[in-house]
């Protein structure tokens, strides 16, 4: 649920404009909450990804993440929302102040002939007048912020050398994130080097993107590949600044992280010219025998 696509359909389907500044199993006391978030004006969301039906215990968590969290919004996504359950969202949504949103989701996989099962999500309960909030709500936050993120692509691609080894798109994105392709003998499926942004956070940062791996066999290999400039600092993660990581969804991934505001215009060369420098680093150590032992992960699954 947390990959940037899934969760960029369900705010699609939500209407509630970007999501960014995800994070995952957020400490709330002695629960954690499933996805933790945030509109690209700051307010935050949490999202309970249930399996099955909703149930009490459930329930009761999203509340207690609601105040733990300081959200504003709470997305519950389960299998199927019991009647009982729709009321309370209901209710929650009537007797709350304006500025709350709860929303029942229900998911489904679909499948159409041998093509990869796609998420489908189906709200079911929501904010009587919702549509109408966030459309002047998100109006010019959403314009604005479409319009830097074409810029700050816009401007990083203009300062990729003529002779960089990763491939690049074709234009500028309108995302938080961009890729850059593994070409040619480089090429692993599941494979790529990204660049992005967190305004929230005031970080921008690259990362290597191994594709879904299983997390023991991982633990393993990364242990027997310590000679390389990419395992420095393995044992860290996003959260802490950098290093490997495995998430929720087991996809294997190598951050690196720079302090910096990707909406002062007068400090993205400097950016845009680190994000290029730490890709370039990448592509090398891959060259340089990472690949190889990549393909040995791969392999043993």
């Amino acid at each position: 649920m947390a990959q940037q696509e899934n969760l960029d359909l369900l705010a699609e389907t939500l209407g509630i404009g970007s999501l960014q500044q995800i994070y995952e199993e957020v400490a709330v006391g002695s629960f954690r909450a499933d996805i933790f978030c945030e509109y690209i004006d700051g307010n935050k969301v949490v999202i309970e990804n249930q399996f099955e039906t909703s149930d009490h215990r459930h329930l009761g968590q999203i509340l207690t993440y609601l105040v733990g969290t300081e959200a504003r919004t709470v997305v519950w996504i389960a299998e199927r929302i019991r009647e009982e359950h729709r009321a309370v969202i209901d209710w929650l949504n009537e007797t709350t102040p304006l500025e709350y949103a709860f929303f029942g989701v229900e998911l489904e996989v679909w499948r159409i002939g041998d093509s990869v099962p796609a998420p489908r999500f189906e709200v079911v309960t929501r904010p009587n007048d919702w549509v109408r909030r966030q459309k002047e709500r998100n109006r010019v936050t959403e314009m604005e912020d479409y319009q830097r993120r074409m810029e700050f692509w816009g401007a990083m691609l203009a300062r990729v050398p003529s002779d960089f080894a990763l491939g690049v798109p074709a234009r500028a994105p309108n995302q938080g994130w961009m890729k850059f392709s593994l070409t040619g003998e480089d090429a692993i499926p599941g494979c790529g080097i990204y660049c992005y942004r967190l305004l929230g956070k005031n970080r921008v940062g690259v990362y290597l993107s191994l594709g879904r791996q299983d997390p023991e066999r991982t633990a393993l290999w990364l242990a027997d590949i310590a000679g390389y400039r990419l395992v420095d600092g393995s044992a860290m993660s996003p959260s802490t600044g950098e290093g490997w990581e495995i998430n929720r969804s087991q996809l294997l991934q190598f951050f690196v992280t720079l302090d910096a505001d990707a909406m002062d215009e007068t400090d993205w060369p400097r950016q845009h010219d680190w994000m290029i420098s730490q890709a370039s680093a990448m592509i090398q150590d891959w060259r340089s025998g990472l690949r190889a032992d990549v393909m040995r992960l791969i392999d043993a699954s």
